[in-house]
């Protein structure tokens, strides 16, 4: 049931949206040669290098949207099923524990579709990044490990060590900080399996996690200002979890109960609300070193307050005599969240896109240009975007065009100098700027480029898709 609900929640509009910025910086990037590849993240996205090396051979079996997002998507499912087992496993299940396997079920149920109905998977679910990927390594880890502390076996042993490993190459933010925190209490509060089995397990996801973290150190972005309201936005970090007042009440009174059902186990209560607490933490402290923040950065919690949620369902459930009872329950427990989570998950599938609207701009383009027509492009993915989207005989000469994005640095292109960006553009009498709308003007973020499209030119047309902007100048 968790599995079906994440795959109708995920293939509700799959591929109604076009890919937006970020999605092109994964095909665009691991398309391209590996030596073209590696040359690139030496100078920018290094921390995301592993998953274009994981994407590098499927990308080159098809560049269809609904493919490259494919990974996630099963990712999704993935996790939704594996919460709703660690949930039902907490349940304590067998005869000697006393638990109906009617309320496992409930458990089960309720942790899987709470995880598939979470804002921020919700948000992710859908596209090709490494978030679900990651949040998959992450459950699989947890999952593992619970398994491994009550009964080793070298496929649990092999199950938590690859989990943690992925995860912590994937995204040093959310997938290090969850795996370390779930290593970390297995570490100090073994169960069956001795901390030696755990600790040389750990080493293979530690030594990748300080390899990413010298990675990113060196790219290091300082995005945050100083004025950055850290408090607010962690605090406000809920919204990723619950979609509205409902769907807060719900998850907070079913994760309350889980853990008062698992403080007969503290090591499993300790290691789920470390799994919880981990990547939030880690995030604020990224945005606290002035580096980055972003809600995503916060999904590996996402399937820790689910099968908190779900254990506090069953437990709640186990308190109920009867079969009819448990599945009342655990239909309140189920419409409840769904309800409270619903306007979320409308309003993200019905949007005619995420950020970016690039087929709405290319057709003003295809209908537009003439032959003749030169086109400019503004921003390190508009090039490639634009591109997947324009029809290979529309008539615009790329004229800044210096080195291709197979062969460049960047994956947007290599442009001309800036002292012979006039002369290419000169024999042109039509000029098309196309770029990411910005907080500043592009005359200051793109002066070398903008000034010699205008030069001696009138805007005669212009167009916001989106972040997306169009405009056409002419002599």
């Amino acid at each position: 049931m968790p599995a079906l609900v994440a795959l109708a929640v995920t293939a509700w509009r799959y591929d109604a949206k076009p890919l937006w910025r970020d999605e092109i910086y994964t095909l665009a990037t691991a398309e391209r040669g590996w030596a073209v590849m590696l040359r690139g993240l030496r100078v920018t996205d290094a921390g995301l290098g592993p998953w274009y090396a994981l994407m590098h051979p499927w990308v080159l079996l098809s560049r269809d949207e609904a493919w490259l997002r494919l990974p996630g998507a099963a990712a999704t499912v993935l996790t939704a099923a594996l919460a709703g087992s660690i949930a039902a496993r907490l349940l304590r299940p067998g005869p000697r524990a006393g638990v109906p396997a009617g309320a496992r079920a409930v458990a089960g149920v309720v942790a899987g579709s709470a995880f598939a109905l979470m804002p921020v998977v919700v948000d992710h679910s859908q596209e090709a990044r490494p978030y679900p990927v990651v949040l998959a390594a992450v459950t699989a880890t947890a999952h593992g490990l619970l398994r491994d502390r009550e009964d080793p076996r070298r496929r649990w042993l092999a199950l938590w060590v690859a989990g943690s490993v992925l995860a912590a190459a994937l995204h040093v933010i959310t997938g290090a900080p969850a795996a370390a925190a779930l290593l970390a209490v297995a570490l100090a509060l073994p169960g069956r399996a001795g901390r030696r089995r755990v600790l040389l397990g750990a080493l293979p996801a530690a030594a990748v996690t300080l390899a990413m973290l010298a990675v990113g150190f060196t790219q290091a972005p300082g995005r945050i200002a100083d004025d950055f309201p850290l408090l607010q936005r962690t605090l406000g970090l809920w919204a990723a979890y619950a979609g509205g007042a409902l769907a807060v009440l719900a998850l907070v009174v079913l994760c309350a109960a889980g853990a008062a059902h698992l403080r007969r186990d503290p090591p499993v209560l300790l290691l789920v609300l470390a799994w919880a607490v981990a990547p939030v933490a880690a995030l604020a402290a990224s945005a606290a070193g002035g580096q980055l923040f972003a809600t995503r950065y916060a999904g590996a919690t996402a399937p820790a307050l689910a099968v908190l949620a779900g254990a506090g369902a069953g437990a709640l459930a186990r308190r109920l005599g009867t079969g009819s009872a448990r599945a009342g329950v655990a239909v309140l427990a189920a419409g409840a969240l769904a309800l409270g989570q619903a306007a979320h998950l409308v309003q993200t599938r019905q949007r005619p896109y995420v950020t970016d609207d690039v087929p709405s701009a290319v057709a003003v383009l295809t209908e537009r240009a003439r032959p003749g027509d030169a086109v400019v492009f503004l921003g390190n993915t508009t090039r490639p975007h634009v591109r997947y989207y324009l029809p290979a005989d529309t008539p615009l000469d790329d004229a800044l065009l210096a080195r291709d994005t197979d062969v460049s640095v960047s994956i947007g292109g290599d442009d001309l100098p800036d002292d012979q960006r006039a002369a290419a553009l000169a024999p042109h009498e039509r000029v098309w700027l196309v770029g990411l709308v910005l907080d500043d003007p592009w005359e200051e973020v793109f002066a070398s480029w903008v000034e010699p499209a205008r030069a001696g030119r009138a805007l005669t047309y212009e167009g916001d898709f989106g972040a997306v902007r169009v405009e056409l100048w002419e002599r």
